[in-house]
């Protein structure tokens, strides 16, 4: 099997792996919500930042329609708005896809991406530090 063979057949195991695994679109949505609220408020660049990161993301639109990325997606930011509970409840749900090392990285490199839009911020390494390590993974390995 040729090398293009190898990275077709891989991306459409992720696909059909995440397709219809909504906690994995809330898991990533969330992640991208908690890195936009690092800072306890997130202005239109931060939102625009984390809308672009997760609808960008290959494995979830080969798993998931557009409209049902957005609008898990505001749900997510909805509940990062919601203050500290709703923000604690955002961390359960990447609690829920922890196990899978194939999501936790995909939810922690959708953060990296939120982030690096404009620059880590300390409040930022903050929550990316607190995702990598529910998801079990060493985040100085994705920086």
């Amino acid at each position: 099997m040729g090398l293009l063979s190898n990275l077709k057949s891989k991306f459409t195991g992720s696909v059909s792996k995440f397709s219809g695994r909504t906690d994995f679109l809330e898991a990533v949505c969330a992640a991208a919500a908690l890195v936009a609220w690092a800072d306890g408020n997130a202005d239109d660049s931060e939102i625009s930042a984390a809308i672009k990161g997760v609808t960008s993301n290959k494995e979830l639109l080969g798993a998931f329609d557009s409209r049902t990325i957005e609008l898990t997606t505001e749900q997510m930011f909805n509940r990062a708005a919601g203050g500290r509970v709703g923000r604690n409840g955002l961390y359960k749900e990447i609690d829920d896809v922890a196990k899978d090392k194939d999501m936790a990285e995909v939810v922690l490199l959708t953060a990296l991406d939120v982030a690096d839009s404009g620059g880590i911020s300390d409040d930022e390494k903050r929550v990316l530090g607190e995702i990598a390590k529910r998801l079990g993974l060493n985040l100085s390995n994705y920086m």
